[in-house]
């Protein structure tokens, strides 16, 4: 059963998080939320490279700003470091 976290941090919107571990790394994760991203497919894309990823923070902060970076993704309202901080409230709630 998947771990839901729901954060608003200050300046951006709403985000849902559900997030399911295995052996410390992220098995299932759905983002949503009050937030926008473009291209709306990217947060499909986002949500892909985070599958299999340990538990690490530095290690998610990198591979979100590099596909970030690499696929000109734009993020309104929501930033990587909440994604982090909602990953790392589930996982220490696991």
């Amino acid at each position: 059963m998947s771990i839901h976290v729901a954060l608003k941090n200050p300046g951006e919107k709403l985000v849902h998080i559900d997030v399911d571990f295995e052996n410390n790394t992220i098995s299932f994760i759905h983002i949503s939320g009050d937030f926008f991203i473009y291209p709306e497919e990217a947060i499909e894309d986002i949500e892909q490279a985070l599958l299999s990823l340990p538990v690490d923070p530095n290690i998610i902060e990198q591979n979100l700003l590099t596909l970030i970076q690499k696929n000109t993704i734009e993020m309104v309202g929501i930033s990587v470091s909440t994604i982090v901080q909602g990953i790392q409230e589930a996982f220490a709630q696991s």
